[in-house]
C-alpha cells in the first residue's frame, strides 16, 4: 500500500477544516474564483474563502512550515492593509512514517453493526445510529476494497472511491454527498442540529447497498 500523496492529505485537510468552519455557521467556497474574490487578492487565490456576518476569512493551507515562512510574512503585510479581511494560515500535520492502515473488518462485525443501528435507532437514540451507520458504510467500503480503502477515509473521499470504482451510481453518491453535513455536526458536537430516522435510513441503506457487494468466502468442503 502507497502513501498517500501530500496533494491527497491537504484535501482531506481541507475537507475537516470547513467542516469545522461550517459548523461555526461559516459559509466556506473552496478553491474560489476569482470572481468572488476581492481587487487587493491581484495574482494571490487562497486554498479557501469563509464568510459569516460581515467576517470575511482567507484560508491558506500549508505543508512545510519551515519553507513557508517568507511566502507567509508577504502574504500578511498584504492583508495588513485590509482589516476587513482576515488570513488564516493552517499547516498539515507530517505524516507517521509507519502510517495507519486498517485491516478490512470480518464481514460478520460489518452485520453486527447494521443491526445495531436498527437497535439504536428503535430505541431512538438517533444520533448514536447515524454515527454507527456511517461507520459501517465506511467498514463495508473496506471489506469491498482493501486496498483502495485501508486508510481512515473522510466521508467525501469514501463515496469518491466508492463512485469511482463503480459501488455506487452517480445519483446515490449524490444523495449520500447531501447528508455528510449532517455527519460532521453530529461528530464535532453539534447537539442542536436535528436528526431524522430518514437520514438514518439513507446512511444505512447505503452501508447495506456496499455490504452487499462484498463476496463472502464459501465454507472449505
Amino acid at each position: 500500500m502507497t502513501a498517500p500523496t501530500a496533494a491527497f492529505r491537504e484535501g482531506v485537510f481541507l475537507e475537516n477544516l470547513t467542516a469545522r468552519y461550517e459548523a461555526d455557521g461559516f459559509s466556506v467556497f473552496l478553491h474560489p474564483t476569482r470572481e468572488i474574490l476581492p481587487p487587493f487578492f491581484a495574482g494571490y487565490r487562497p486554498d479557501a474563502v469563509a464568510f459569516k456576518d460581515g467576517k470575511k476569512v482567507a484560508i491558506e493551507i500549508k505543508r512545510d512550515a519551515a519553507r513557508q515562512v517568507s511566502g507567509v510574512e508577504q502574504l500578511q503585510n498584504t492583508f495588513a492593509e485590509h482589516p476587513e479581511w482576515e488570513l488564516r494560515v493552517y499547516y498539515i500535520p507530517k505524516r507517521h512514517p509507519e502510517g495507519e492502515d486498517f485491516e478490512a473488518p470480518d464481514i460478520s462485525q460489518i452485520d453486527t453493526a447494521l443491526a445495531e443501528i436498527g437497535d439504536l435507532r428503535r430505541a431512538g437514540h438517533l444520533r448514536a445510529a447515524l454515527m454507527m451507520a456511517w461507520a459501517a458504510f465506511e467498514a463495508a467500503g473496506r471489506a469491498l476494497l482493501p486496498q483502495s480503502l485501508a486508510r481512515p477515509q473522510s466521508a467525501n473521499q469514501l463515496i469518491e472511491v466508492l463512485a469511482s470504482e463503480g459501488a455506487m451510481t452517480p445519483s446515490e453518491a449524490d444523495s449520500l454527498r447531501n447528508a455528510i453535513g449532517l455527519r460532521n455536526a453530529a461528530t464535532h458536537g453539534q447537539f442542536s442540529v436535528p436528526i431524522t430516522e430518514e437520514e438514518v435510513d439513507q446512511v444505512a441503506a447505503a452501508a447495506k447497498l456496499i455490504r452487499g457487494l462484498v463476496k463472502v468466502p464459501s465454507p472449505p468442503p
